[in-house]
């Protein structure tokens, strides 16, 4: 009984210690916000549409593990981490953020998209995913 106690504290210990997941709604959403809102004049509507079908998978791979993205969900991940940003209190408080995911979005957006000549922002301006295909996937690393 002891040793299960110590070993749930533990475990529960590491886990509260681990880096926190990035896949949270508020980062989709001010993805939208910026790219792909219904008022977007710069946005065509199949792109729209896309953004819409594809949700998470903007960023991560349909039936992966939400820790495995695409070439944009990796590039994103990265400039979180870079900016040491914290994505805890932007998910409780985002228009406190706004300005801030902002600049890493279009940060990351001026970046190669993966092992294309076309950046994210390209990619988007044609009309595609800037991480790959509805379901994350179709764009080499």
């Amino acid at each position: 009984m002891k040793k299960s106690f110590v070993m749930l504290v533990v475990v529960g210990l590491v886990s509260s210690l681990s880096m926190p997941a990035f896949a949270i709604k508020q980062l989709n959403d001010k993805f939208v916000e910026i790219y792909a809102s219904a008022d977007s004049k710069d946005a065509s509507d199949e792109f729209k549409t896309l953004v819409k079908d594809a949700k998470c998978n903007v960023c991560h791979i349909q039936g992966e593990n939400k820790k495995k993205r695409n070439p944009f969900g990796e590039s994103l991940h990265k400039a979180i981490e870079e900016a040491k940003f914290d994505v805890k209190a932007f998910g409780k408080e985002p228009a406190k953020y706004a300005d801030e995911v902002k600049a890493m979005f279009k940060k990351v957006t001026e970046q190669k998209a993966g092992a294309t000549d076309k950046t994210f922002a390209a990619r988007m301006k044609a009309g595609e995913l800037p991480g790959g295909d509805k379901e994350g996937k179709g764009l080499a690393k």
